[in-house]
């Protein structure tokens, strides 16, 4: 019952992260110091597939020569002013959320995937409510991020500014800030894949964010924990700057005695 309980941590701390995304959601190497990382890369393209799209390409149809484009291209490194103008279109994005609802899908180290509903609400709070089949809840209350395991009736807590998800809550986002490292900012697919790191995060690992270039809109990220597991989550129907009940941001204690709402 520990293993399993063990592994769940692993699964759910290495947090999040799946990413059915699109096919486009390509995986590219980040060089990361200091923390050792699985190799990501762009799916590669079925060879019948390439055959035919390259025939559609030449025969001039339009949608055929934009999946080509989508699936061949390879991704760039985003650099010098370009770089910060993306940063700062991030900066911009996140800090103009304030709360979010979403469906969040989650693929863990293992394969396994578990879906539910996200709520943020900055600074600090975050809520990871998974479907009635997975009896586990990931939850911090602006302080504390708290991980319960229902099946055995285990909390585990960590502070949530000690974590990779806090650049998702924190009040001012500013990833100019030279606490934070950006070690590779990759463009890829029409979308746009940047790791943030914090120092003083390192025994928590590190997260990727993902979003689509146009539009700026965060789809999904990839939490990678120091012993290289990755956890991915993709996001769905979201809802920007809408209430969300404080209730969210609790939870109930399953330990013997101690029933009753927590935060």
């Amino acid at each position: 019952m520990l293993g399993i309980y063990m592994m769940r941590i692993i699964s759910i701390l290495v947090i999040l992260p799946l990413l059915m995304v699109q096919a486009a959601y390509a995986q590219v190497q980040v060089k990361v110091p200091e923390v050792e990382k699985e190799p990501l890369a762009v799916p590669p393209i079925e060879e019948n597939e390439a055959l035919e799209t390259r025939q559609s390409a030449e025969e001039g149809k339009p949608e055929s020569k934009a999946r080509m484009v989508e699936f061949s291209a390879p991704p760039t490194i985003i650099e010098n002013e370009d770089r910060e103008n993306v940063i700062s279109k991030i900066e911009d994005t996140l800090n103009r959320i304030r709360t979010l609802k979403a469906t969040f899908i989650q693929r863990g180290p293992q394969g396994n995937v578990d879906e539910g509903k996200l709520y943020i609400e900055r600074p600090g709070k975050i809520r990871f409510e998974y479907t009635d089949d997975t009896p586990i809840l990931l939850v911090s209350n602006g302080d504390m991020l708290s991980f319960i395991d229902y099946e055995v009736n285990q909390i585990s807590r960590w502070p949530i500014d000690k974590t990779p998800l806090s650049i998702l809550v924190e009040d001012q986002i500013d990833l100019k800030n030279k606490k934070i490292e950006i070690p590779e900012m990759i463009r890829f697919a029409g979308l746009i894949k940047a790791s943030v790191i914090q120092p003083d995060q390192r025994d928590y690992g590190y997260i990727t964010l993902i979003f689509e270039e146009s539009t700026m809109e965060l789809k999904s990220w990839e939490v990678v924990d120091v012993q290289g597991y990755t956890t991915r989550v993709a996001l769905l129907n979201p809802e920007y700057n809408v209430t969300v009940d404080d209730s969210r941001f609790t939870y109930d204690d399953p330990r013997p005695r101690r029933r009753g709402p927590r935060r």
